[in-house]
Formats: C-alpha cells, structure tokens, sequence
C-alpha cells in the first residue's frame, strides 16, 4: 500500500484542514490505487469540496482534482507528462516516404499492409492484435521500412516488460528481418526495459513490446528516457491484463480519440491456424457470454475438470509434466517443459503454493533431487542482470551446495544463491506469465479457500491464461467461476484519456 495511508499521513490530513467526511475517499483513493487505478471518480458534491479543499489548503501538494476525479499528486504529474509526451510526438506530421509493404512481407494480409504504410510515416505508432496476428513480424517490417528515413544504419532498441518477453521479441524480430534483405537490421538484441532504460536516449527507434503490461510509473520513466527524435512503436494486446502496478497505458491508448490515427489493430490470425479450436475458445472469452463459452469448451472438446479435488488436480498436474521428467531421467539435460500451470490464486487447493509443492514431491520421488527444477525470480538483482519476474531451470542436483541455474537471456549459468528471492514455477500466476508462451498450458481458475478472499477472476485474466497457449489449454474450474470469469470485465478509473484530449 502507498506509504500515504499510514495512520501519520491521516492526522496531517486533520491537521490541514481535510473535512472529516472527504477522509472516507482517502482511504477510497489508496484502495483504489491497491487495484490499478490511478483515479477515484467523486460524486460532484464530493468534487466541488475537495476543489475549495484544495485551493484553500497545503494538502494540495498531496492530492489533485481534474475532472471530476481525485488522485495522488504522484500520479496526477505521472499521467499528465505521459499524455504530453504522447501528444508531442504524434504531432509530428506524417512523413511522405514511398512504402511498398509486399516488398517486406509478401504474404501482408490487409490490416498488416496498412499497419505498415501508416505507422513507417509516423514518429508514434501503435500496433495491436491478438494471439497470431503477427504483430512482431509486421512491427519488423514497420522497422525496416523506417530504416529508409537515415542516412546511417538506425541505433533500434527493442525493450520488453520481462526476460522471457525480451527472448521471445528478439526471436521472432530477428526470423522476421533475415527474410528482409535490405532492412540491415541484423544482430538487434532485446532486452528488458530496465535493463535498456539509460541507453534509449541514443536510439532512433525504440520499439516496446507487450506494452498492456507497462505501468504508468514504468512507462513515465521510459518516456523520459527516449529521445523526443526518436521513432516509438508500441505494440501488445489491450485486451490482455493490465500491469499489477497501477495504470492501463495501452488499453487507454487505443481507446483515446486523441491518438486514433495512430493506432493500427491487426485481425487476422496466421500462426494458431491449425489450432482454431484455441482461437475460437480465445474469441468465445472475449464475448463476455458466459453460456456461449460454457458451450464451446464441450463443443471443441477441451479438458475441463470441474471437479475441485485434491486428488483430480494431482492426476492431471502429473500428467502434464510427465514428458518432462521422463527427459531429464533419459537425456540428463534440462529442456523448456511443453506444458506450464498457470494458476489465478496462492493459496488453496489449485493453488500456486499447493501445486508447486505436489510437483516438487513428485521430482523427490523420482530421485531427481531438484534437477530440472522451474525458478522464478521475485525480485530484481540488476548487478547480475536477473530481474523479478525472470525463470530459470536447475542445472545441478541439490546435491551440490549452491546448485547452478541456467537462464535463457544469461549466456552464463548463476549461482541459486546469487538469484536473492526465488520460488518454485511448476506453477506460476497468470499475471507473470504475461509475455511468455507454452505448447499446452494448464489453467486453475479454482474457488478460493481462504476466508475473505479479495481474488475476483476476470474476463482480462482468463483471456490471458488462454492467449498463453500455442496449441492446447485444459481447465481446473468450477462452472461458477466461468461464469464469473466471463462477465467481469476490469476498468481502472485513470485521467490519462483526458489528459491527452486537452493538454
């Protein structure tokens, strides 16, 4: 929680003149900063106090009143430099250079053919789409197409919000250009926004990948950091889960009519084609009809356990990692698992804990002692280059002390002792899953167990789970949690769409 809700910050408030009845929406605001908003809408009466409040009062230095909504000073500057930093690029005029998007992908479908053509000319550029669409392949092309504006090969920064995104842009970004001859983009290396953030200023394109997971507080910083000549291109899936931290950076975005020129969505899916069953139950999520997705689950025949048991939940867990173990006892060498528990709670039956330690069993029995073990980072240790969020895989048996742990984005394998906080990831939550992709992934949406629990499942949070897959889900949930699930959908209350339609 803000540090702004300690018992210290309320008497100041008294202190300062703040009427006893506009403490309530204090504590309102720092709940609602708790779940992502940046803003907390008033009633008028409410508005119209807190203003008089505010101009008669030093707590103006804490708190700010625009459009009807209170915010943390914080977040007022945050969103209010955002939303002009935004404005001031995209009012560069078009540039009026001759593209041709077939020459840089011939197999273009339409909306990546315009999303070429118009994001090339513009300094900002938005490119969305879901599982598929080939967002990253178009954004290379867009990329390349920009190469022809310098007289030098582009300094082109690629930043992701986690490790394993990074990875993943920097894969298919480079399969994307070796197919464009004349782009001369080789060798272009992505890497975490942190990790990027002092060096932007240098680059000439700066291209941000799942960029629904990018905090208000995050994308201030990186806004500040990239150079007001430079060519940004976001790019991600506004129907994806907002980033933990508060803020809704792309979903405002794409929505604002302020910036609607420079959007481009892309709609046609090419990589899941030969698996429509998964397109369609990610389309049938988005619906919002509980039934009609209820019904596509039995009609494509996918895996839904209903039943809540410890037993069901071990069965199928096993089950899925079974290939996994069979290869580290046969090859001796850790793989990428195909299959990867994406769980919406910690505790419980279904929970991250309870699966992490049924599975961390299973490998004691099979006398694997740890080898080939899933660890995940939960905080960032920049001196080695391992940041929260990141996963790795055990190389050694915990035999050995300090066992050595391999990472993808590391070229060398670190010490566990190294890595600071770790958990297992035989289960990892759906919000750190975001930017990572699996073969088959094994989705709990399960009941929570514990009393007065604040987890409420969401369209945006089974949506993502689904989108994590490249070929199979399977699901461990109750019919009620579905329901549930299917007809929530998030809003965070912010001030960034009005910013950017009058600043």
């Amino acid at each position: 929680m803000h540090p702004m809700t300690s018992a210290d910050v309320f008497k100041l408030l008294e202190s300062e003149g703040l009427p006893q009845n506009l403490q309530a929406s204090v504590s309102q605001l720092f709940e609602a900063i708790q779940q992502g908003h940046t803003a907390l809408q008033l009633s008028n009466e409410d508005a119209d106090l807190w203003a008089k409040t505010l101009s008669e009062s030093e707590i103006a230095t804490l708190f700010a009143i625009n459009h009807g909504a209170l915010q943390i000073r914080r977040h007022f500057a945050q969103e209010l430099r955002v939303a002009r930093a935004l404005k001031n690029r995209s009012s560069h005029p078009p540039l009026t250079i001759s593209i041709d998007p077939r020459q840089l992908m011939p197999h273009a479908d339409a909306s990546q053919q315009r999303a070429i053509v118009g994001a090339a000319r513009q300094h900002l550029a938005i490119v969305t789409g879901g599982p598929g669409t080939g967002k990253t392949t178009t954004a290379a092309a867009i990329v390349a197409a920009k190469r022809t504006l310098f007289q030098r090969k582009p300094r082109v920064s690629l930043v992701a919000p986690t490790g394993k995104a990074a990875v993943r842009l920097t894969e298919s970004f480079q399969a994307a250009i070796s197919k464009m001859p004349t782009a001369d983009l080789e060798g272009v290396v992505a890497t975490t926004i942190h990790r990027q953030l002092n060096d932007l200023n240098s680059a000439d394109i700066v291209l941000i990948d799942e960029a629904s997971m990018v905090s208000l507080d995050l994308f201030d910083q990186l806004l500040k950091s990239v150079s007001q000549d430079a060519h940004l291109i976001l790019m991600g899936d506004p129907n994806q889960l907002a980033s933990v931290e508060a803020g809704s950076i792309l979903k405002v975005i794409t929505e604002s009519s302020a910036l609607s020129n420079h959007c481009f969505q892309l709609t046609q899916r090419h990589r899941i084609e030969g698996h429509k069953a998964l397109a369609e139950l990610q389309d049938l999520c988005l619906s919002g009809e509980p039934q009609r997705f209820i019904q596509g689950i039995k009609d494509l025949n996918i895996f839904w356990e209903t039943n809540q048991s410890l037993d069901r939940l071990q069965s199928a867990l096993l089950d899925g990692y079974l290939q996994y173990f069979e290869d580290l006892r046969r090859k001796g060498v850790p793989t990428t698992p195909d299959f990867q528990c994406l769980t919406a709670i910690s505790e419980g039956v279904g929970g991250r804990r309870m699966i992490n330690h049924l599975v961390q069993a299973e490998t004691q029995r099979l006398g694997l002692n740890g080898f080939g073990e899933r660890l995940l980072v939960t905080e960032n240790q920049p001196g080695i280059g391992v940041f929260n969020g990141d996963v790795g895989v055990v190389i050694d048996s915990y035999d050995f002390a300090n066992p050595r742990v391999q990472f993808d984005n590391i070229e060398q394998p670190l010490r566990k002792n190294q890595l600071g906080a770790v958990e297992s990831a035989w289960a990892i939550s759906i919000h750190r899953s975001q930017g990572s992709e699996y073969l088959s992934v094994f989705i709990c949406l399960p009941e929570p167990t514990v009393s007065r629990s604040r987890f409420k499942p969401s369209r945006e949070l089974l949506y993502t789970a689904l989108t994590r897959a490249k070929e199979s889900v399977q699901l461990f949930a109750t019919e009620s949690m579905i329901v549930e699930a299917i007809s929530r959908t998030t809003h965070r209350v912010t001030c960034l769409d009005h910013f950017l339609k009058t600043s």
